[in-house]
């Protein structure tokens, strides 16, 4: 995205004085190692622009990792009494689907315990790549003064997420996702004048590691479609899930923010192929803020969630699944390029930059996987995220492992 303006409402003397107080020789810094995550990202990108570009990348990756889905912590194996024999027995051969949910619960006392790992590694932003990141330039007839402000960047991150899932009543189960997260950046900036010297190279290799924000929630089947136990038809359930904002903002591992999820869940089916779907919209506490345009405050607030998608019993003990999987945030995380032209300040002819803008970020998602009946109520999940669409920071593809056991 760019954005052009005729005029430039605040004159670009403070970036030519910034450009020409800079020594003539190439130096090196690297940051230091209780730097947040937003520092770091400050430090790289706002060498050349008045903008805060720096935080405005640190939003959007904030949002990505903060939004990313979880693998489901609902139980792969559902029991109940038969009673034609008197004994448990499973009301489903599938063992339900990867990142979404199926209407059907648990069952009364039932507990399932299970952990998934993710990695995640970005290689776009809004369109831009990382690896070549156009921060911001200052162009000018006089090399003085002209600067160019470039980013190569290498970001991923990795999650574990530890879940576990109560059957309360028939009826009602209740979760918990514990993720833990891993964000790492790698990688360098470099400032150029206009004799192409690197005059201002900053370098980083950081990680920052702890809780992510907490998952809790609670999903009510209310209606059953009609069929027996033997094999369970499917129905509607309600969800409302909490993500509580245990992860810390400015080390990009979470958003700040209480956000709550209310929404509806389908799945039928006695086949071998069963699908499912559900949608749901997340109200946040607060807006999450970030500067755009000089005295523009732009607040990202909301998400609709939306997935649909089939589980395929290809063998006893085998469990195929596609998920396609929609997000929509309102109000911002991505990030756009402005273009400014002075009243001919100190020769420059015009200012470009990278700031935050305010669109909403929208992600669509394929989920291709399977769960594998290991060994008695053990499976193994292996599954992937296929970015398909994804005007935030983008990964192409998100490999996930998991294992769930129910007691």
């Amino acid at each position: 995205m760019t954005i052009s303006m005729s005029t430039m409402r605040h004159a670009p003397v403070a970036l030519a004085l910034l450009a020409l107080a800079t020594p003539a020789s190439a130096q090196k810094v690297t940051t230091v190692p209780d730097l947040t995550g937003q520092q770091v990202l400050a430090q790289l990108s706002n060498a050349a622009s008045t903008r805060a570009v720096g935080e405005a990348i640190a939003l959007t990756t904030a949002l990505e990792i903060a939004t990313e889905p979880f693998g489901t912590s609902s139980g792969g194996f559902i029991f109940k009494l038969d009673p034609s024999t008197g004994l448990l027995a499973r009301t489903t051969t599938t063992f339900g689907p990867a990142f979404t949910e199926r209407a059907l619960t648990s069952g009364e006392g039932q507990i399932s315990v299970g952990a998934t790992y993710s990695w995640s590694s970005f290689d776009k932003i809004s369109g831009f790549s990382l690896s070549s990141l156009p921060l911001a330039s200052i162009n000018s007839s006089s090399p003085q003064v002209a600067r160019t402000n470039t980013a190569n960047l290498d970001m991923s991150a990795k999650t574990v997420a530890i879940s576990s899932t109560i059957g309360v009543t028939d009826n009602v189960d209740v979760g918990v996702v514990v993720p833990l997260v891993s964000v790492r950046i790698t990688g360098s900036s470099s400032l150029f004048n206009g004799s192409g010297v690197d005059t201002r190279h900053v370098a980083t290799d950081s990680i920052f590691f702890g809780l992510g924000d907490l998952s809790a929630g609670v999903k009510y089947r209310f209606y059953k479609f009609k069929g027996g136990d033997m094999p369970d038809p499917g129905g509607v359930a309600l969800l409302v899930n909490m993500r509580l904002p245990t992860g810390s903002r400015e080390n990009l591992r979470g958003l700040g923010v209480t956000r709550t999820l209310i929404g509806g869940i389908y799945s039928s089916g006695t086949s071998r192929v069963r699908p499912h779907a559900s949608a749901g919209f997340e109200f946040w506490s607060k807006g999450v803020d970030v500067s755009g345009n000089p005295g523009e405050t732009i607040t990202v607030r909301n998400q609709l969630q939306y997935n649909g998608g089939i589980e395929i019993e290809a063998a006893p003990k085998l469990t195929l699944i596609v998920d396609f999987i929609g997000q929509q945030i309102f109000g911002g995380g991505q990030i756009g390029q402005v273009t400014d032209t002075p009243a001919n300040a100190l020769g420059i002819t015009s200012v470009q930059s990278l700031v935050a803008v305010p669109d909403g970020v929208t992600k669509l998602l394929l989920a291709p996987g399977m769960k594998l009946n290991l060994k008695k109520k053990l499976l193994l999940s292996l599954n992937a995220l296929v970015t398909m669409k994804n005007n935030g920071l983008r990964a192409n593809i998100t490999p996930f492992a998991g294992i769930n056991l129910t007691m």
